[in-house]
């Protein structure tokens, strides 16, 4: 990977009351925003801690040559829209910034995990912000020495030769379209914060499916039963594996496990995803959904929000079926990207999520 430092831009702790306020006016308002801002004088690397009762993460944040993109040393999970491609180029280009990373993601190595660690310090903390509504701290360093900026870039040069988009996929493919285009003035480098995969959590994205008549209970089960081992649960229990997953109707949860005899005529397939067996067996027998992508009946809950988020959602509409799922394991996370292969649409959320704004890689502070 071709890395290098930059000249970063803080949020200016003097001028800001409300952090979270901050955060969503910065994204939705960038301009507003350009007076609550603090600019640094010097070319650096940035190291990143995310702390919660939940998850602790690691990262490096600094800018990423678009050409390992373009030369797949940056792979990706997701189809991306031109639509969103032309809204995202807009955006940068009228901001000269980008206000929020793309995140991408490999595999942990102890000893530079470690090296990363003893460069930080009081002397070289840059700014720390707690976020209540996920009991989350955030907390940045500066790395500036010459021989830290040095052993890093080789690192990522001769170490890190591929790495996953954890989020980010539409930002990467519009630099990919639009960095050689002048007029578009976002050059050739992307805001980037790696973090390994021991750092992430990968969340499912939930199913809900509301019907346009009322719910009969006993023939749904028939049919899902024609495809799953079905057993009634007294409470809700978390999917305990691949191909397992949980069907809420009207008061009722039921465990669900594909039955081998499905799984056989897929034998073939170099991957098989609980989301993508819901999507083109149950949801097509089941409901005729012919385009999930489409099909206004189908939404998707973020698995973060657990058991309690999930019911929240399906309690808005009484003829709804919820579908409550494994997550996607790293390993097949991987394969998926390794194979050149795109995940059915909302399969991952990834945690932690980035915030807006608290580090921004204008365009014009520094040669591109």
């Amino acid at each position: 990977m071709h890395i290098k430092p930059f000249k970063a831009v803080y949020p200016d702790t003097d001028m800001i009351s409300d952090i979270l306020e901050y955060t969503v006016k910065v994204r939705n308002s960038f301009s507003e925003m350009e007076d609550s801002l603090s600019y640094s004088n010097d070319a650096h690397f940035i190291l990143y801690n995310i702390d919660s009762d939940v998850i602790q993460s690691r990262g490096l944040i600094c800018l990423t040559n678009i050409r390992d993109y373009k030369d797949g040393n940056i792979l990706k999970h997701e189809k991306t829209l031109e639509e969103k491609e032309l809204e995202q180029v807009q955006l940068i280009s009228s901001r000269r910034s980008m206000v929020k990373p793309v995140l991408l993601t490999y595999p942990a190595n102890e000893w530079f995990d470690q090296y990363l660690e003893s460069l930080k310090n009081d002397g070289n903390k840059i700014q720390s912000f707690r976020f209540d509504d996920k009991g989350e701290v955030h907390t940045f360093w500066k790395v500036d020495a010459n021989e830290d900026i040095e052993k890093i870039s080789k690192f990522f040069d001769q170490e890190i030769k591929r790495v996953y988009i954890a989020d980010g996929h539409h930002r990467l493919s519009t630099f990919a379209r639009f960095s050689d285009d002048p007029e578009k003035g976002i050059g050739e480098f992307v805001l980037s914060v790696y973090i390994p995969f021991s750092g992430l959590h990968i969340h499912p994205f939930n199913r809900i499916i509301t019907l346009g008549e009322k719910i009969r209970e006993k023939e749904i089960l028939s049919e899902v039963s024609k495809l799953c081992f079905v057993e009634k649960l007294d409470g809700f229990f978390e999917p305990k594996f691949k191909y397992n997953f949980i069907l809420s109707v009207k008061d009722s949860v039921y465990s669900c496990i594909w039955k081998p005899s499905l799984l056989e005529k897929y034998k073939e397939e170099p991957l098989v995803l609980d989301s993508a067996l819901l999507n083109a067996v149950l949801f097509r027998q089941l409901f005729h959904v012919t385009d999930v992508r489409t099909d206004e009946r189908i939404r998707y809950v973020e698995g973060f929000k657990g058991w309690e988020g999930f019911l929240k959602a399906l309690g808005k509409n009484r003829n709804s079926i919820g579908f409550y799922l494994y997550p996607v394991d790293f390993e097949d996370f991987q394969k998926v990207s390794d194979l050149g292969l795109t995940l059915p649409p909302k399969s991952t959320w990834f945690e932690p999520r980035i915030r807006n704004g608290l580090v921004i890689h204008d365009f014009r502070s520094q040669d591109q």
